[in-house]
């Protein structure tokens, strides 16, 4: 199936800082010729949009079906939230 998409970053925090961060994310689309599903992928601080449309790829897979044999569960994730000051 195709899909169109683009990955991107985004600097984060002041350009001048060495330690900037760069968020990585990916927006797209699928079926290319008639959309039905929507995805964004960010990955705070991840760096670069690169790996982020593999992500976008198992979403899309996952939601078309394409996948249905590969899926696992990990049942002893811990919800986790990060609060800013």
């Amino acid at each position: 199936m195709k899909f169109g998409g683009k990955t991107g970053s985004a600097q984060a925090g002041d350009e001048n800082n060495i330690n900037s961060k760069t968020h990585a994310w990916f927006i797209g689309f699928a079926p290319f010729d008639n959309p039905e599903i929507a995805v964004v992928i960010l990955v705070e601080n991840g760096g670069h949009g690169g790996y982020t449309a593999e992500a976008a790829r198992d979403v899309m897979a996952q939601y078309f079906g394409m996948n249905a044999n590969q899926v696992t569960e990990d049942v002893t994730a811990k919800p986790y939230i990060q609060l800013q000051n």
